[in-house]
Order: C-alpha cells, then structure tokens, then sequence
C-alpha cells in the first residue's frame, strides 16, 4: 500500500511505504507453526490408522478362532450323539449281560466246594454280626444272668450224666471184670469233658502204672497219694465201684 505528497506545482506524488520486519517474521512464525500442527495431526491420524487396523485384525483373527471351536465342539456333540444312537442296541446289550448273564455264568461255573466254602464264609460273617448286636442290645446284667444259668443248667445235666455212670459202674464185679471185661461207664470230669485217661474197663485200669493213675486223678481232681494201691481205691470209689485192691 503507497501513500502520496503534494510537489511544488500542484501536483501529487505516490511515496511508497516500508512494511515492518517484525510485523513479517511474526507471519512466517505463524505459518511455520501451522505447518507444523497439521504435520503432527498427519502423524497422529496415521498412527491411529495403524493401531485400528492392528486391533480389528487382531479381534477377527481372535473372533475366528472361537468360532473355528465352537465349530469344532458341535461336531463332536454331533458325533458322539451319533455313534450312541448308532451303537444304542449293542450298549444296552453289553450292560444286560454285566447285570444278569454274566454273574449267573460265573456262580454256575463255581465249584460245589467254593459254593459250599462262600456260603460257610456268609454264614460265619451273619452270626458274629448277630452275636455283636446281641451283646450291643442285651444289658450286661441280664446277659450274666443268662451265663449263670447256662452254667447251672450245664453242671445239673453233668451230675445227672455221672450219677447213672456211676449207678451203671456199681453192678461191676472186681473178680468178674476180668474174665467178662465189662466196660466202664465214662464218669465226666468237672468241666463236662471225658479224661484222655479215662479206661475202657478194669482190665485196663489195673494195667495202668502208677504214673499213669495219677494223671488220671489229677483230671477228676482227686487226692493223690503215694501208696498206688491207695490211689487205685480212690478213682474206683470215685466211679462208683464199692469194692476194694487189698
């Protein structure tokens, strides 16, 4: 832009103007600023594209793998359904023959003495079963009592037993026994039991020595003497033989 002055005839005259440095280095101050904002907006803009576009391959890649396994696990529902619809008869065969065939095969294949040998186990199993919830159920005091009995029961049916023993030894003639060899009417020791001493007859109880005599009345709980005559006396009285060895 000029301004203008007036000469001496009259006339104007255009005077150019000087334009102010500053006022032209604050423009290109400007400018450059402006560059370089839209430079780094081009950047940004750019980086941004790069990271979209690495997040949606990512999050496709990442979407097609799921539905490659879902894919993947249907088509093993799918099989496994149709191989039991196919093999449904032959199953169900299979079970029947675990729950009923074969258990009745194996007890028919068994052998007598293995059956007899369970049913033995089986029966031994129930009674110690019965015996341990009897004793849990009955009051000890009552079950005493029940042992007391059976204990009385058991010496009254011994002292009967040894009474018609020594009734039936009582008719034996010593000098008799010899020759006719009648047998001895056992006579049962304290505990109910026949001694392992016990004679057959009289014969065999002369022929004992005199160790011999004194086990024997060792089990009958007897005296003991020294003399073997005295000790033969003793078990022959005891067994209901009236007579006497001189």
């Amino acid at each position: 832009m000029a301004s203008s002055s007036t000469s001496t005839d009259g006339t104007a005259t255009p005077v150019p103007l000087q334009r102010s440095s500053d006022s032209v280095g604050s423009k290109q101050a400007t400018l450059e600023s402006l560059t370089n904002t839209l430079s780094k907006l081009e950047t940004d803009f750019h980086a941004l594209n790069v990271s979209n576009s690495s997040d949606m391959n990512d999050f496709q890649l990442q979407t097609e793998t799921e539905l490659t396994n879902a894919k993947k696990a249907r088509q093993l529902h799918d099989d496994v359904v149709e191989y039991r619809n196919a093999h449904k008869d032959k199953i169900d065969e299979i079970k029947s023959r675990i729950r009923e065939t074969y258990p009745n095969q194996v007890a028919q294949q068994l052998s007598p003495e293995i059956q007899d040998q369970i049913k033995a186990e089986v029966q031994a199993c129930t009674k110690d079963e019965v015996k341990i919830q009897f004793e849990k159920l009955m009051p000890i005091s009552l079950r005493q009592q029940l042992d007391e009995i059976n204990g009385q029961l058991s010496t009254v049916k011994n002292a009967f037993s040894n009474s018609e023993a020594r009734s039936s030894n009582s008719s034996i003639d010593i000098v008799d026994a010899v020759t006719r060899k009648d047998k001895l009417k056992p006579v049962l020791k304290p505990d109910g039991t026949k001694s392992s001493f016990w004679p057959l007859d009289l014969i065999s109880l002369f022929a004992y020595d005199p160790e011999t005599v004194k086990k024997l009345l060792k089990d009958y709980e007897l005296p003991i003497d020294k003399a073997h005559d005295t000790n033969l006396n003793s078990f022959l009285g005891y067994i209901g033989i009236k007579q006497q060895v001189v």
